[in-house]
């Protein structure tokens, strides 16, 4: 065995992370939500999903973004006041920059709100919730433990070529808790 090989982390070998992104945005929103009743939500979303695909499907190969909206409105909007909005669904083309001031300024509005968002890398899908956005940086409170992204890494689009991290307008929800 190689002296040098490290252990996989949770997350490497499973596809939650979209369920991870509905459940922090929630926390984000929901200020004193407990863990036990984040654990009851966890529950719910694998519950609810399990309703509608194989649930060993579910956990190798993640959610899409019709589920991950179905666990929105099925789950969290049924116990929480949080609304969500698809804002980009009927844009096909906008430039990185007008899509995270788009983000930028939904966030800044109101404290209460969340954008969880779907990207693309070389290696890996995975869903995040952006915190906010600066000229220069994203935010996130992600599963991964990922901090921030230089906006100059990032495209729009998954075929799109040179940036290492791929945004998907039709991937990102805007939450609000009202």
């Amino acid at each position: 065995m190689a002296m040098n090989m490290l252990p996989y982390e949770q997350g490497y070998l499973d596809g939650l992370c979209g369920v991870y992104s509905i459940i922090n945005a929630t926390r984000l929103l929901v200020k004193t939500i407990s863990e036990e009743k984040c654990m009851k939500l966890f529950r719910e979303c694998l519950t609810h999903m399990e309703k509608k695909k194989s649930l060993s499907k579910v956990i190798t190969a993640g959610i899409s973004k019709s589920e991950v909206l179905s666990i929105l409105k099925n789950v969290v909007m049924v116990n929480y006041s949080i609304t969500c909005k698809n804002p980009f669904r009927g844009v096909n083309k906008m430039n990185v920059e007008d899509f995270f001031g788009e983000i930028q300024t939904f966030l800044e509005a109101d404290e209460k709100r969340a954008v969880i968002v779907g990207f693309y890398c070389p290696d890996w899908d995975h869903w995040t919730v952006i915190r906010s956005v600066s000229p220069k940086r994203v935010s996130l409170f992600d599963s991964s433990m990922m901090k921030t992204i230089n906006i100059s890494r990032c495209a729009l689009g998954k075929k799109s070529k040179g940036k290492p991290y791929k945004f998907l307008l039709k991937e990102t929800f805007f939450l609000s808790d009202h």
